[in-house]
């Protein structure tokens, strides 16, 4: 956590080191999912968080890119981030997303 936590903002990382540890297949993933979101996003704030369907019980986490703008090219960039890791993710348990909530950056986060 001490080494993502310079490259990604945590929030809520107790929620976070619970999901992780019922799913400890994914430490070796997120190191890969966040490499791949900073190419394809190098001005982006990353944010991770574990995400709470309110529907289901059904959680997971999520990796947000923020950006002090949108355009066109987020979603293509978005997938091709995600193409780099989502290959790890086959027959492990657990489950990580990267997506955007449209949110504004805050502050300078591009490292």
């Amino acid at each position: 956590m001490m080494c993502l936590a310079r490259k990604v903002r945590i929030e809520n990382p107790n929620l976070i080191r619970e999901y992780l540890s019922q799913f400890t297949g994914l430490l070796d993933v997120i190191p890969k999912a966040v490499n791949a979101a900073k190419k394809h996003f190098p001005e982006a704030q990353l944010v991770i968080d574990v995400y709470q369907d309110p529907e289901i019980a059904d959680c997971y986490l999520v990796l947000y890119i923020r950006l002090k703008h949108y355009d066109d090219s987020v979603i293509e960039r978005l997938e091709k981030a995600e193409a780099k890791f989502l290959n790890l993710l086959v027959n492990k348990r657990g489950w990580i997303q990267l997506t955007t909530d449209f949110r504004e950056s805050e502050g300078d986060h591009a490292l």
